[in-house]
């Protein structure tokens, strides 16, 4: 049924694993085409970033041909510490000119030279301040080296970089409608750095990446990453768990970004957190999070609004949440295919 639709490849890399959701059709109606992941060796990959990009390659093209994804053109996700993201206000221009203006500004708010980084930005509402009126910006700054070595993997891979875009933005893409209404925490926990996104009525107010990742767990206990959730299910009882101290810190994350959020001029409560990633998948993480937190902890499924009857089982399936990013850049992807 998908042989004439358009199609759109999302691909995140994390420490341990690559991830690919491919969709089809428009971007009003899409639907799953097909989804993998494949294991990294040890070091390929870490804290989001590409240490060894023939391994990697290597792993991609593996992970293509198993999956059978015809379309080499990809919407990359990163997610490390060679991406800042930083709020700005600045003085509100014409359409025409506001590009020049981010960029005069930018400096300002970035602690390392523009020449050094490619700049994007995303406009999220409008202000006033001393000056008059202001625009609220997010800016988005990679460093270049960083960007090349995920285009040296894709170039290894026989892949295209038709776009790349930050993972913790990605993530306003995987809140429920019932969000558009709210403010809401949506917390990606992964193998890797942990993403935590802010949004007030579904657009992005505050990302941040937290040192807070599952392969801490893995190393406690001695287990690959792959191999995390099935050592964690056959603890004895006269093992210690390593999960409540996790789940501390990671509350501990939550809650600074929402309390540094929420002392913002003007910001809105925090009502809800959803979580997604393969540390959702965690047992007992929803209710640490909501007792640590005082706030309701939502499970989301990201593929839900694209299933079709062969992936059914993934209406129910823990799986489902590891896909977050990558699903939701498949579909910023498919947008950008027109209708």
């Amino acid at each position: 049924m998908f042989n004439t639709a358009r199609r759109a490849v999302g691909l995140e890399i994390d420490t341990g694993a690559a991830r690919v959701v491919e969709l089809a059709g428009s971007a009003a109606h899409p639907k799953l085409a097909t989804l993998g992941g494949i294991i990294l060796p040890p070091g390929a990959v870490e804290e989001g970033m590409i240490l060894q990009p023939e391994e990697v390659a290597r792993a991609l093209r593996t992970l293509w041909e198993a999956r059978e994804i015809k379309s080499r053109e990809v919407l990359l996700g990163i997610s490390n510490q060679g991406v800042l993201v930083r709020s700005a206000v600045i003085p509100k221009v014409p359409a025409d000119k506001l590009d020049n203006v981010v960029r005069f500004h930018a400096q300002e708010y970035l602690p390392i030279p523009l020449a050094s980084v490619v700049l994007d930005y995303l406009v999220i509402g409008e202000t006033a301040n001393e000056s008059g009126e202001a625009l609220e910006v997010l800016l988005v700054a990679a460093q270049r080296e960083m960007l090349e070595s995920f285009l040296e993997t894709l170039y290894l891979a026989g892949l295209e970089a038709r776009d790349i875009d930050v993972s913790s933005l990605i993530l306003a893409r995987t809140l429920p409608a019932e969000a558009a209404s709210s403010t809401a925490a949506v917390v990606n926990a992964a193998n890797g750095l942990s993403s935590i996104l802010i949004t007030t009525r579904g657009r992005p107010r505050l990302a941040r990446l937290v040192p807070v990742k599952l392969k801490e767990i893995a190393d406690g206990l001695g287990c690959l990453l792959e191999d995390l959730l099935p050592a964690l299910s056959n603890l004895g009882p006269e093992h210690e768990t390593p999960l409540p101290g996790w789940f501390d810190e990671l509350a501990a994350e939550i809650r600074s970004s929402i309390n540094y959020y929420q002392s913002q001029e003007g910001a809105a409560e925090v009502e809800v957190i959803y979580l997604n990633g393969r540390g959702a998948r965690l047992p007992g993480i929803f209710e640490a999070l909501e007792e640590k937190l005082g706030l309701p902890v939502h499970k989301v499924n990201p593929l839900q609004a694209y299933l079709t009857p062969a992936f059914a089982q993934l209406a129910t399936h823990g799986e489902a949440m590891e896909y977050a990013i990558s699903a939701g850049l498949a579909h910023r992807a498919l947008e950008g295919e027109g209708e």
